[in-house]
């Protein structure tokens, strides 16, 4: 690559040089401008075609986990009512041979507004502590468990830790209380219906059928509230 020196360039040079540069600016923004214009006319004819496949893929899926869960209603209900399994239990494995299909339901934590008053008596008894380095720990081990996730919901795990804490430190105090109020409005959601496939290959080892069947929603009319505990 040579290299300009642009003090050796008489004036007419360098006004000459400098258009030149100019020039080749303006065609590099056209070319970006042209290929930003390609990009948005290949999005436009590729994504609605693509969306269908999608949505037809969706469907199926929606389809294909109904029909799983509506075949083995009767095994689930004899299932339930001959070997008494409880009706919390969350999920279910079938293993016939080789392979085997696990289904079932996820839930996540939630808690009633009440829950809020336990809070509020948690934080009062802490507040009513000294202000010493262990009743600072105490109160920084506290806030942590008492902590929301995104979904502004309080984690059940981290409650039990503060039930033990209360119950092991601080029998018969309003911190106590309060953790028994937020245990008691306890109430989990159910997430997703979730059904999944394994089998084992040639040499031995446990292999997943690949599917994304959790994210899909079962029909409308879809009846599985004999597999929810009761109320």
């Amino acid at each position: 690559m040579t290299t300009i020196d642009i003090k050796t360039m008489t004036s007419d040079e360098r006004k000459a040089f400098v258009q030149q540069a100019k020039e080749i600016e303006k065609q590099e923004k056209e070319k970006r401008l042209q290929d930003l214009k390609a990009l948005d006319e290949l999005a436009a004819e590729t994504l609605p075609a693509s969306m269908e496949i999608l949505r037809q893929a969706s469907v199926a899926l929606e389809e294909a986990k109904a029909k799983v869960f509506k075949e083995f209603e009767a095994y689930l209900k004899l299932k339930i009512s001959t070997l008494g399994i409880k009706n919390n239990q969350q999920s279910h494995t079938i293993t016939v041979g080789k392979e085997s299909i696990k289904l079932g339901y996820r839930i996540t934590d939630g808690y009633g507004e009440n829950a809020s008053y336990g809070i509020a008596m948690v934080h009062r008894f802490l507040e009513s502590l000294g202000k010493d380095d262990n009743s600072k720990r105490l109160l920084g081990a506290v806030m942590r468990l008492l902590q929301r996730n995104g979904k502004g919901d309080l984690d059940s795990k981290k409650v039990l830790e503060l039930k033990q804490i209360a119950d092991k430190d601080f029998p018969g105090t309003d911190f106590q209380k309060g953790v028994e109020i937020i245990q008691a409005e306890y109430k989990p959601k159910l997430s997703k219906w979730f059904i999944e496939a394994y089998y084992t290959d040639g040499t031995g080892i446990e292999r997943s059928i690949p599917l994304s069947m959790t994210s899909v929603d079962l029909p409308k009319d879809t009846d599985l509230t004999f597999l929810l505990p009761k109320s």
